[in-house]
């Protein structure tokens, strides 16, 4: 199995497919996985037997079909020929039985198009799958996006399979972002994707000392991978401020792998003598958030996946842009009363003091009333398998 997870910035479309992966191998001890991944950090991840990083050069997206190259002194029309090529030779060097395309059918600016042309015409055993996040962006942004850059076309076309990692119950996305028929034929929602199990031990035994060892309420605070978090995480410390004579409690700061080391130097000096430690938990974050009374974190699709899994305590206050994609999960969910939510543009130190105080009395609002099917992987996983064997039934 070959994956294509495009990820320059942040983690979630990594961690999505590594989730995936995981319940691949736990169904299909004997299959080969290679994820080809352009995140600088994907390396430093733990993977299954058999499976395989390959890097290809950075590039992260700035706007709406805008991109540019993160590390490499070129631009990205000069970077995407690159990339290609690098692509195709993988795939038809691997001739994987399925090809597993995350989040665009057509890859980064349609860097996919010419690949997929050629696997299916050199490589036909293949089965090609799209998975989707079940919020891309705005309905009618995605769909401008999509036509210009010919990514319905290629999903008609070219793809076998469509996997949304969602529920039509909370967000329809083949309806709202216009699937044709053809689409809607060969999609299947298969559930929110996140962990299923958590590991027993620390991977950084260091960082299990902060766990606390006593009754007050821990809150986490974390905003993925971090790049975009500092300002939140600053309003947090003033509310800190607000709060340290009138509310016992412990926090955690969860920077993340892309947090400048500077603005990570600044918050720790802004918590000096605060209840709070500022520290990159990397993998070891899900044991904070499981223990945790309170999480304070943007609306990432991992994040908000985490929290329903687990039916956490929160205060989700959603990135603003460019994309609308956390305004609208957040919307969505706040309607089915799953957490508190603060916009970016109320934000104040304030508002941030009176929600933790209410949510730490309250608690958490998630039951099995409002949380949908978090068994994502698995069913991608299971789908996944069983389109690779009623191809091979089909060849027989």
């Amino acid at each position: 199995m070959l994956i294509y997870s495009q990820d320059g910035y942040g983690l979630g479309h990594l961690r999505r497919n590594l989730s995936i992966t995981t319940q691949i191998k736990q169904l299909c001890p004997s299959a080969s996985v290679l994820i080809i991944v352009d995140s600088p950090v994907a390396p430093f991840f733990e993977l299954p037997p058999l499976c395989d990083f390959i890097k290809i050069p950075t590039m992260v997206k700035i706007d709406y079909g805008v991109w540019a190259s993160n590390r490499l002194n070129m631009t990205s029309s000069e970077l995407l020929p690159v990339r290609a090529d690098m692509i195709t030779n993988i795939a038809l060097s691997f001739q994987p039985h399925v090809f597993l395309v995350d989040h665009m059918p057509h890859g980064a600016l349609g860097e996919l198009t010419e690949p997929i042309k050629q696997i299916k015409q050199l490589s036909p055993h293949t089965r090609m799958v799209l998975g989707l996040r079940d919020i891309l962006g705005g309905p009618e942004d995605i769909f401008k996006q999509w036509k210009l850059e010919g990514a319905y076309d290629v999903a008609e076309k070219y793809y076998d399979k469509v996997l949304i990692y969602g529920s039509p119950e909370i967000f329809h996305s083949a309806e709202e972002y216009f699937f044709s028929e053809q689409m809607l034929k060969k999609t299947t929602y298969c559930g929110f994707v996140c962990r299923d199990d958590t590991p027993k031990e620390f991977s950084n035994s260091q960082l299990k000392k902060l766990l606390p060892n006593n009754n007050l309420p821990l809150l986490l605070v974390t905003g993925g991978g971090g790049h975009d978090a500092n300002s939140f995480m600053d309003i947090f410390l003033d509310t800190v401020n607000l709060l340290k004579s009138k509310l016992a409690f412990q926090a955690i700061v969860s920077s993340g792998p892309f947090m400048q080391t500077e603005q990570i130097q600044a918050l720790r000096d802004k918590a000096k003598g605060f209840p709070v430690a500022v520290e990159s938990l990397g993998n070891d974050a899900i044991h904070f958030l499981k223990r945790a009374d309170l999480l304070i974190s943007m609306a990432g699709y991992n994040t908000t996946s985490e929290i329903m899994r687990f039916r956490k305590n929160a205060i989700i206050i959603p990135r603003p842009g460019p994309s609308a994609e956390q305004t609208i999960r957040t919307r969505l969910l706040t309607d089915r009363n799953m957490f508190a939510a603060i916009h970016p543009n109320d934000l104040t130190p304030e508002r941030l003091a009176e929600t933790i105080t209410e949510r730490l009395k309250g608690g958490s609002t998630l039951d099995d009333s409002n949380v949908p099917d978090m068994f994502g992987a698995r069913n991608a996983a299971f789908t996944i398998l069983s389109s690779v064997s009623v191809a091979n039934e089909k060849e027989v």
